[in-house]
């Protein structure tokens, strides 16, 4: 139950684009962006990657990377004034998906999966999944009320994306009131 990713994404005509980072705003003169981090691989944002503003057809290439401030800046070819920056600033940016292992799913996949315990007992329809802590949290409600469900190994028993169906324990949801 490693895998994550933002609960936003794009399909593109040849492959499908997840969102990595949100644009903050322009920092400097220069064509800098501030970026919120929504990845849990921020490593893949290096100089030659190409990240998509969200439902655009071009891509913009990044030229540098600054960490190690209050929040990470990227550098785009092309993008070389403030005010070509300020364009950029409050949209999301995706990046090509790349291929999990067979026990692995990104967020936007789990979302709208039926949830029911391995004696049958349907739980409802997964709508949410956050983070609590190191952990995710999936939100499941059903005609019984809303439940949580910590996405452990030893909870959630078999995802079926084909058949819609996610499987877990009994016994082992939280009821919300």
């Amino acid at each position: 139950m490693d895998a994550t990713s933002s609960s936003r994404s794009s399909p593109t005509p040849n492959k499908r684009r997840l969102v990595v980072v949100r644009v903050l705003g322009a920092k400097g003169l220069k064509g800098g962006v501030r970026v919120e981090l929504l990845t849990d691989w921020p490593e893949r944002l290096t100089p030659g990657t190409e990240l998509w503003p969200e439902d655009a057809a071009d891509a913009l290439r990044i030229s540098r990377v600054e960490s190690g401030g209050r929040s990470t800046v990227l550098h785009f070819e092309g993008v070389t004034s403030r005010e070509a920056a300020e364009e950029l600033a409050g949209r999301y940016l995706e990046v090509a998906a790349r291929s999990l292992p067979d026990d692995a799913w990104y967020w936007a996949d789990l979302i709208g999966l039926r949830v029911e315990t391995s004696d049958g007992t349907d739980l409802g329809e997964l709508v949410e999944i956050f983070r609590a802590g190191a952990n995710e949290v999936y939100r499941v409600v059903g005609a019984d009320g809303e439940r949580l469900i910590p996405a452990l190994r030893s909870v959630v028993l078999d995802v079926d994306l084909t058949g819609g169906r996610m499987t877990v324990a009994p016994d082992e949801s939280e009821e919300v009131r």
